[in-house]
């Protein structure tokens, strides 16, 4: 098991689980996510953060931008400027019968959370 965590937000990685193995969770909620759903976050999330650390630099001080990636089964929003950026992550299912959530971080944490989710996709593959 792996566990990552701070102020605000968690990731906990369980190989052993063989549905749900991964938990991401926020101040005060928390969704299981199966492999496929985590792998695609975490390269919507890596996308998404590459893509602001390369347009952050063109930004004015009081310039805010807007960054939407989807990947299947997500939609991953990133709102920010040029100090920083918030995540919003909405879980779709066209299948009646399957799950949908929506879930966000504040700016004070994306930063953290991006790094901890890069560290876990590396230990994963390496």
């Amino acid at each position: 098991m792996i566990k990552k965590e701070g102020q605000g937000w968690r990731i906990i990685r369980d190989s052993s689980r063989t549905n749900f193995s991964t938990l991401i969770g926020g101040e005060s909620w928390a969704i299981e996510l199966d492999q496929h759903e985590w792998d695609t976050l975490v390269k919507a999330v890596n996308n998404l953060s590459d893509q602001y650390q390369d347009i952050k630099v063109q930004l004015m001080e009081d310039e805010d931008i807007t960054l939407e990636m989807e990947s299947n089964p997500w939609l991953a929003i990133l709102k920010g400027d040029k100090n920083g950026w918030n995540l919003k992550l909405i879980l779709n299912s066209s299948d009646s019968l399957i799950r949908g959530a929506e879930v966000y971080w504040p700016s004070n944490v994306t930063c953290q959370l991006v790094n901890a989710m890069r560290t876990m996709w590396d230990s994963d593959y390496l």
